[in-house]
């Protein structure tokens, strides 16, 4: 191979680590794609609480029941989520309430 061949691809190889590479959208990377509209709240044994991200622009309640070991997600609408949340209720406080970050 002659001079001119290999200069070439050393010329290739060095500017392949010039380059810098940028993310590709690829849509809705949410954890949540269908949600619960029911909750036993006296079954829950956890809530994890994922907040926006740049991978996901809305606020994801995951719910996690003592008897089912497969983490649930649960509608931000609902009325047991909302009194959860507000801790007023006494009942409530054996519930760990995961903020992730």
């Amino acid at each position: 191979m002659d001079y001119k061949g290999i200069v070439i691809i050393c010329a290739f190889l060095l500017s392949a680590t010039l380059t810098e590479g940028f993310a590709i959208p690829r849509g809705n990377r949410c954890l949540c794609t269908t949600f619960s509209k029911k909750l036993n709240v006296m079954a829950m044994q956890k809530l994890e609480i994922h907040p926006r991200s740049s991978t996901c622009e809305r606020i994801e309640y995951i719910a996690t029941l003592k008897n089912v070991p497969i983490p649930k997600c649960v509608s931000p609408d609902l009325l047991e989520l909302r009194v959860l949340l507000s801790g007023k209720n006494r009942y409530l406080k054996h519930i760990k309430v995961i903020r992730n970050q």
